[in-house]
């Protein structure tokens, strides 16, 4: 045995006593023992011990430890290590044990070098995000660690705001912890939540686990245990949970979640849920309902040629109020979206083609679009004579494309699915095919100020399926009747289109000598497309009299044709304009010049059919917005119509309106829209900075916040409210009403805000008003609180159809996300 006093010092203030070596050669240790301290070291040879007091340490190669005081003991082949006091009766240089890559600190520690056990009293381990507080514990030759009275938390505070208390456990290093009986502290206050045993995964690998329910004290469906899961590894890419609810009045729901992730070339995930909703006594309904949704991605360097993707949100009944437990933002959903698609690239080339599953639900009316195919083969813009002359020439940037596309679409009513009805839905299929041909060129004029862009379009349809209408006189109705005969219909279309873009600079007196600066954008086109398909009349009596109504007789196909009695002839135009004003400013260091956008935008645009019957000049259409400080946006759009009305009815007349009423025109459209955040300076800079924080973190959520960043909750930001004032002034269609009333109106004010109550509790609210009635028709209230390592949420909607509550309480670390403690009310399904 050997062992070394190795001087050492801490920044040359902390000298060693002895500076000799201690030999001893009875062979009970086999590894030399390096050795020391700053204070003093005392060899008591009688009964084989060093003791070594004040930053004392020893490493043997494998294990080092340090402490305020170690006592070496060569009879027992151990080590002793606790802590000393300072002069205020402090605990100070408390015992660090190393162990390979494991470390852990204590009160005192007891180690034998042979059996490789050790007696540790008031340790503390970490491993990743987890703290580990052990009273009593015992480490063991094969590194497993038993200990008694001991704390588990994701808090990295000495005193944490919450910690699960164990009775007795195992922690068997980098694999698991086995726990007997354990409860949930809060802020050093027992709760009543814990369970009889735990088995808390360490290993880097996934291992199954129970995923604990949410307690659900009232709904629609009784009392009820939401989300009762089971998780399962498949392996490194698949892992998939099973979920289970139940509810007191019969109301139950099965549910599976499967994530998989292959690198470099895919990943999804899928969603399937089935639910049967009892609505109990006295009328016990049941309702089924299925789910599924599904989104997966390939990976673009997978494959050059291929490319797979889909976006399923599927629900059997088509209604979204029908979930057991809907979210605040599925309950207000009117449509949901399912698309498959299959690509085919070819790199080098021009040329894509596809096969597409759509599937498309309207809640708002009952009804379901199914394309089951969707077939397309698409030449993107060639140019064949790009090499043709010596200068540049129209002929140059001549392009042609060509669209091809066929399919076999269904639209029925959502009826047909919740019966089961497969054989109606699949008489409602409709087939055929499209082709598309477009050529275009770009003219520079005018030394390149004004661009022209002529183009010849031609669209070609095939349909497998028409329909022929017949006026039924013993009802009054008329009949469409169904035919399966092929049909063809042609569109072809010349326009031409030319702009420009103009600035002008205004400049004022002052100062700063401001400059304000016009950017205008005119843009005409005009557009020729002769009539090529035939007209399809049936005799409508009115009275003793008929007359003959003109209809397509494609209007119903898979590639819908309007009836087009007449030629058309239309020009179009637009204008659009942003105003921006620059001056001096010594706070731009960069260019010396401060810029404020005036007007970001103001367009007129509108048309005139010049074969047209009546009517040839449209509404013209206006839009305005401003947005000249960060916390005030406004947005206006409108429509004004030149031709005069009766005053009686409303009903526009084909003459001038100052010819008629004496006036220009009227409005038809008046829409106003005003947003005001207001907060801090300091605060609004970092809500101007929400979009950057929340892109490295996509989710559902990015495109709202995106476009509403003040409605995001940031602890730094201490008080903002967004006010939106919403007025709408139309045109009364209503001829009956007309003179009573010209216009409809309608105003609403949306409220969104958050308040700090303290640096940990914050409150939010969302408040819809509608001004004409005085009644609000939603509001949303939360108070959250941020406990550092766990957060508080309360969620309360007190009116509108989806009135419920939550309260959830939930580790904000991704260790322990599944440990949560949710009660909620949800809103009542129909």
């Amino acid at each position: 045995m050997c062992f070394n006093n190795q001087g050492f010092s801490q920044e040359d203030t902390l000298k060693p006593v002895f500076s000799d070596t201690l030999v001893m050669n009875d062979g009970s240790i086999d590894k030399p023992i390096y050795y020391g301290a700053s204070d003093s070291i005392y060899s008591d040879l009688k009964n084989q011990q060093i003791h070594l007091y004040r930053d004392a340490r020893i490493d043997n190669g494998e294990v080092q430890m340090e402490a305020g005081y170690i006592m070496i003991d060569l009879k027992k082949n151990e080590v002793y290590a606790t802590y000393i006091y300072d002069e205020d009766s402090n605990r100070i240089q408390l015992p660090e044990f190393k162990d390979g890559g494991e470390t852990m600190t204590a009160a005192t520690i007891r180690y034998n070098f042979d059996t490789k056990k050790g007696y540790i009293e008031e340790v503390a381990i970490q491993q990743d995000e987890l703290y580990i507080y052990m009273e009593i514990a015992k480490k063991h030759p094969n590194d497993e660690i038993h200990f008694r009275k001991g704390r588990i938390t994701t808090c990295d505070l000495e005193e944490p705001h919450y910690h699960f208390q164990l009775s007795k456990a195992v922690l068997v290093p980098e694999k698991r912890i086995v726990s007997g009986a354990m409860n949930l502290w809060v802020q050093g206050v027992p709760t009543p939540l814990g369970l009889p045993f735990a088995i808390i995964p360490q290993s880097e690998d996934r291992t199954h686990g129970i995923i604990f329910p949410v307690i659900v004290p009232l709904s629609a469906a009784g009392f009820g245990l939401k989300d009762l899961g089971y998780y399962i590894p498949i392996n490194d890419q698949v892992h998939t949970t099973f979920f289970g609810s139940i509810y007191s009045r019969g109301t139950w729901e099965l549910r599976n979640t499967t994530e998989y992730k292959k690198l470099y070339k895919f990943g999804g995930n899928l969603n399937l849920g089935f639910q049967q909703n009892r609505s109990g006594f006295p009328t016990n309904t049941t309702r089924n309902k299925l789910s599924i949704a599904w989104n997966h991605i390939m990976d673009p360097k997978a494959n050059p040629y291929w490319n797979f993707n889909s976006r399923v949100n599927f629900i059997s009944d088509n209604d979204s109020k029908t979930n057991i437990d809907p979210d605040f933002e599925v309950y207000s959903s009117n449509s949901f979206n399912s698309d498959i698609n299959l690509q085919r690239l070819f790199p080098g080339r021009p040329i894509t083609s596809g096969l597409k599953i759509g599937l498309k639900q309207s809640t708002t009316n009952n009804s379901i679009s199914l394309s089951s195919p969707i077939i397309n083969f698409n030449v993107s813009r060639i140019f064949p004579f790009k090499n043709v002359g010596r200068k540049p020439n129209p002929l140059n940037k001549l392009g042609f494309t060509y669209n091809f596309e066929g399919k076999n679409q269904s639209n029925f009513g959502d009826s047909l699915l919740s019966n089961g009805d497969f054989a109606a839905i699949g008489r409602e299929f409709k087939n055929g095919f499209s082709n598309r041909f477009k050529v275009q060129t770009t003219i520079a004029l005018f030394k390149n100020t004004w661009k022209i862009t002529p183009s010849v379009s031609y669209d070609n349809y095939i349909n497998f399926q028409g329909v022929t209408k017949q006026y039924d006189p013993t009802d009054s109705t008329v009949v469409a009747t169904r035919n399966d005969n092929v049909g063809m219909a042609h569109n072809l279309a010349f326009s031409a289109d030319i702009g420009t873009t103009l600035y002008s600079y205004y400049k004022f007196v002052g100062e700063n000598k401001p400059i304000l600066r016009h950017v205008l954008t005119p843009k005409f086109s005009f557009s020729y497309i002769p009539k090529l398909n035939e007209v399809s009349t049936y005799e409508l009596a009115l009275g003793f009299d008929t007359t003959l109504v003109n209809y397509s007789r494609f209007e119903n196909s898979a590639y819908a044709v309007g009836a087009t009695a007449n030629d058309q002839a239309i020009f179009r135009y637009s204008f659009n304009n942003t105003f921006e004003l620059k001056k001096r400013s010594d706070k731009d260091t960069i260019t010396g010049f401060k810029k404020t956008r005036i007007i970001d935008a103001f367009s007129l645009s509108g048309n005139y059919d010049f074969l047209k019957s009546e009517f040839n000049w449209s509404d013209i259409s206006a839009s305005l917005r401003i947005s000249p400080v960060t916390w005030l946006n406004f947005v206006a759009s409108s429509s004004f119509s030149g031709y005069g009305w009766n005053d009686s009815t409303g009903v526009r007349v084909n003459k001038p309106a100052g010819a008629i009423n004496g006036i220009l025109g009227r409005f038809t459209r008046n829409n106003f829209t005003t947003t005001v955040t207001i907060t801090s300076k300091s605060s609004q800079k970092k809500l101007d900075s929400s979009r950057d924080n929340i892109q490295p973190h996509w989710n559902a959520d990015y495109e709202y916040f995106m476009l509403h960043p003040e409605f995001v909750v940031d602890f730094e930001i201490p008080w903002k409210v967004s006010l939106s004032h919403v007025y709408s002034i139309n045109q009364n269609t209503n001829t009956t009403t007309y003179a009573q009333e010209k216009y409809a109106q309608v105003q609403t004010i949306m409220m969104n805000g958050d308040l700090s109550i303290t640096k940990r509790w914050k409150l939010t609210a969302n408040i819809n008003m509608d001004l004409k009635d005085i009644k609000v028709t939603n509001a949303r209230f939360s108070l959250i609180r941020d406990m550092h390592c766990w957060r508080l949420e309360f969620h309360w909607v007190p009116i509108g159809g989806n009135k419920s509550f939550m309260f959830s309480m939930r580790s904000t670390s991704s260790l322990l996300k599944d440990a949560k403690f949710d009660l909620r009310k949800p809103p009542a399904f129909l």
